[in-house]
């Protein structure tokens, strides 16, 4: 499955009230590895996650897996973890996003993530102003290099 998504560094008053679950996941890779597995728990589900390398466009691959495996698994991610809250929102033209508000060592690091059905769709996407900058591109902010070297 392809994954395409716009990620953007908050730096405006964010929308209130917005549902959210927590969510602890820890990668099971090193920032040099070409692809990325991770784990997450978010609520009461477990995934183990396979993507690829990418900005943009990524292969993305995510099983539900029982909680007796995610413990079996979660020690071997130590040192290689985020956690955050996700909130879920609309914007006026419809377009769903999900807004991430870190803890722990990375608070109050704060990013917005949009998925699109196609790379045009995403191109002409026009963010409003309190998405802040984009970061798409930018490989610090992908969760895997904020889980293994801070912010």
């Amino acid at each position: 499955m392809k994954e395409i998504e716009r990620k953007f560094l908050v730096e405006g008053p964010v929308p209130q009230g917005l549902p959210f679950e927590p969510i602890r996941q820890g990668y099971l890779t090193a920032t040099s590895d070409s692809v990325e597995v991770r784990l997450r728990q978010k609520g009461g589900d477990y995934f183990l996650t396979l993507k690829s390398d990418g900005d943009l466009v990524r292969e993305e691959y995510e099983i539900a897996i029982e909680i007796t495996q995610f413990e079996t698994l979660w020690p071997a991610t130590e040192g290689r973890r985020v956690e955050k809250n996700r909130h879920h929102g609309t914007l006026p033209g419809g377009q769903e996003f999900e807004l991430d508000v870190f803890g722990g060592h990375l608070a109050p690091l704060t990013l917005v993530e949009v998925e699109f059905p196609s790379e045009e769709a995403a191109s002409a996407f026009d963010p409003p102003r309190w998405f802040g900058r984009e970061v798409t591109q930018d490989k610090r902010y992908k969760n895997k290099a904020l889980a293994l070297s801070g912010r």
